[in-house]
């Protein structure tokens, strides 16, 4: 098609200006130009009127415009307009221009007209390069935040893939922990219904004897009864020769039937508060910890325990996502649960770690790379390493140990801006902020030690009656 549009332009266009022929005039020689064209060649020269191509003369008076051929040059433009792409919409001929004020192609006549007025225009190769020049640079931030993008997109399918995983897995630990549940309930459930079949047996035994033993008695003294009316009904002779032996049955004065005594069911024993007696008997199987670990926290090399409360650093790293809450360089993780006022008190077994520290952090601390964990960067903690016990103050402070703690208990009293540090074995603490700004803290837990881990300590429950 443009091989087309090509060849029939190289026939239609006017060597003069090359563009489509306006007003076409055809000389002797047969070379066609615009009309225009042609006289401002000659200039209005009468004398010598020569043909622009070949030299041949010609004079004004042929200047007549061909209608066949202007029509035919019209019909190429509007042609060309519908269907060439590289063509003026406007004007039919060839873009060779672009248009700095308007950002578009023109063409040669686009120039002269109107509405180009004041406008640079310059060639279309150097436009293009130009525009490629400058769209290659708007291009590097677009490219910039496509990788961004698709480091998002790729960051945010894991999420969604570790979203699924930690239902299926929480979901299967629930369903774990309600089924120790129901497996406490059905045993509890069969020991009392045992007892009360043992209960039933034991006092059905008792009736039992003692039906048999009032069937006995009965079963005499109806005899007796029986023996003394038929002998009254004898003669008189036969009937007091047998008198003796006859009164002296009725001698044998039988005990009245005793009446049972707590010989029912003790339904009441059975069914008296039975839901809070179970409750209470719970607390044997339940845990409460004050203090859960929070996973979405955890950096990748740590494992936690199914009940959250005891996390050991492996040398081996997981795949998890990169959320903004975690920690994404050292050993670290936080508390579930952030505290704004009240007292709160924790222990956490620190039995044979070799590196840890724990405290307290600001819920506004950033979560990736290293940190100094001073109280101006939020982190209200002690720590061990390398044999040595501190407080994470500014500067750093020994602390004094008597002997190597299994526990260290935290108490923090946010009303007070106060955290203390306790081995549970001593009555003086190790060591206390006073300094604490922020208005959220969390549980901060941190452990380098491949070898023991860290767990945070249930406390004991108690089940009481209000009265």
């Amino acid at each position: 098609m443009a091989s087309r549009y090509s060849r029939l332009e190289d026939d239609l266009s006017c060597p003069i200006c090359a563009q489509i022929l306006q007003q076409p005039v055809v000389l002797v020689c047969r070379h066609r130009f615009c009309k225009s064209c042609l006289e401002g060649v000659w200039d209005g020269d009468k004398e010598n009127c020569v043909c622009p191509l070949c030299c041949l003369s010609s004079s004004m008076d042929q200047l007549v415009v061909n209608t066949m051929l202007e029509k035919t040059c019209q019909s190429f433009i509007l042609e060309r307009k519908k269907g060439d792409p590289r063509a003026c919409q406007e004007h039919g001929s060839t873009l060779t221009l672009f248009c700095l004020e308007e950002l578009l192609p023109a063409c040669e006549v686009c120039k002269s007209a109107p509405r180009h007025a004041g406008h640079r225009l310059y060639s279309l190769g150097e436009a293009a390069y130009d525009c490629k020049e400058e769209l290659k640079t708007a291009l590097k931030p677009l490219k910039e935040k496509l990788k961004l993008y698709t480091k998002a997109k790729k960051t945010a399918d894991e999420v969604a893939e570790h979203i699924k995983a930690q239902a299926e897995h929480t979901e299967k630990q629930i369903r774990e922990e309600f089924e120790s549940i129901y497996n406490f309930l059905r045993e509890e459930e069969a020991d009392r219904i045992k007892l009360l079949k043992e209960e039933e047996k034991t006092k059905s035994q008792i009736v039992n004897d003692r039906i048999t033993d009032i069937s006995t008695e009965l079963a005499c003294v109806a005899n007796t009864i029986r023996t003394a009316e038929q002998e009254m009904r004898s003669e008189d002779i036969p009937f007091l020769k047998n008198y003796k032996d006859t009164i002296k049955r009725t001698w044998r004065e039988p005990l009245n039937p005793e009446v049972l005594s707590g010989c029912l069911i003790d339904v009441a024993k059975h069914l008296g508060s039975l839901k809070f007696k179970v409750w209470e008997k719970m607390k044997n199987i339940v845990k409460f910890t004050p203090v859960t670990l929070d996973p979405n926290t955890a950096a990748h090399c740590f494992l936690l325990s199914k009940d959250l409360t005891t996390v050991q650093c492996l040398t081996q790293t997981f795949k998890l996502p990169d959320n903004p809450e975690r920690f994404d360089v050292s050993a670290e993780m936080l508390g579930s649960e952030g505290y704004s006022s009240g007292r709160h008190i924790w222990d956490v077994e620190v039995k044979a770690n070799t590196y840890w520290v724990i405290g307290v952090a600001s819920a506004s601390i950033n979560r990736k790379g290293k940190h100094v964990l001073t109280p101006t960067e939020g982190f209200w903690t002690i720590r061990f390493r390398n044999g040595e016990y501190k407080a994470c103050s500014a500067p750093w402070s020994p602390l004094t140990m008597s002997k190597d703690p299994l526990v260290i208990r935290v108490m923090l009293d946010m009303d007070r801006s106060k955290v203390t540090f306790y081995d549970p074995r001593e009555r003086t603490p190790l060591y206390s902020f006073t300094d604490i700004i922020s208005p959220s803290v969390f549980p901060y837990f941190c452990s380098a030690c491949k070898e023991h881990p860290l767990r945070v300590m249930p406390v004991r429950l108690s089940v009481t009656v209000d009265r």
